[in-house]
């Protein structure tokens, strides 16, 4: 059990996670029995958020925003960003529902944050990934090319383990983030450097979902190719970010 910093908000995003998002809330609530929950589900098919309402029943804390369909993974976190800045919230912690991240391992970034912006799980160094064959392959590949055209110090680029303090998100909304996959949390990154945010890393035991599908399309690889070559072409014009 932790004793959260200030109003925390813990959120995640969920597609046809229904065999996951109550495991999930069971494992966060063990960890932080008073903060706030946000799940925003794209209003799967599955029933998840269903499943969530009857969370709420007995969790007055979990909040649900259900959207009218799939919109992309990066907008359904700066949704729950502007909840976050609109609620007032010192520190926004954002993460996966399939359990690859672990729940347990929050703590580490909320310890972080009393002297940084911005913290994210590394699986590099002491960090670890369960990935094998292609999906490591990529993984590996796609946080490698990132620190060799966008170095920021960081090793980890891709993974939405994060936590936020409001200075933060309110920096990614000044300058706008043009993603809305998976390249988004690569693009979020690079913004935060770029605006002199201070940031750091934990290192994290990254696990491979037991239940359920993994949602990365194929055209999102190709994309967020796309957006490394055009946020490493601003780096190379010289263009400036401005602190929020």
């Amino acid at each position: 059990m932790t004793r959260a910093p200030g109003r925390v908000l813990v959120a995640t995003a969920t597609f046809n996670e229904a065999g996951n998002v109550l495991e999930w809330h069971t494992r966060v609530r063990a960890v932080l029995p008073d903060v706030e929950l946000l799940i925003v589900d794209d209003s799967s098919p599955d029933g998840t958020a269903e499943i969530i309402k009857g969370i709420q029943q007995s969790d007055p804390l979990v909040h649900l925003i259900v959207r009218p369909a799939k919109s992309g993974l990066g907008s359904a976190h700066r949704a729950a960003m502007l909840f976050s800045l609109e609620n007032e919230f010192d520190v926004l912690v954002t993460m996966d529902a399939d359990l690859s991240h672990q729940p347990e391992e929050i703590p580490a970034l909320l310890e972080q944050m009393p002297t940084v912006d911005f913290v994210i799980g590394t699986r590099s160094g002491e960090g670890s990934s369960d990935y094998t064959g292609m999906r490591r392959f990529l993984s590996l590949a796609g946080n490698r090319a990132a620190r060799i055209f966008i170095p920021t110090g960081l090793t980890e680029y891709t993974t939405s383990l994060r936590a936020f303090n409001p200075r933060a998100l309110n920096v990614l909304f000044t300058h706008g983030i043009q993603d809305d996959g998976y390249a988004f949390f690569m693009e979020t990154v690079e913004i935060l450097y770029r605006a002199g945010c201070r940031m750091s890393e934990v290192p994290i035991q990254f696990m491979d979902r037991t239940r359920g599908k993994s949602k990365i399309p194929k055209h999102q690889i190709w994309l967020s190719g796309s957006t490394l070559a055009r946020l490493s072409a601003k780096r190379l014009a010289g263009r400036r970010y401005s602190r929020a």
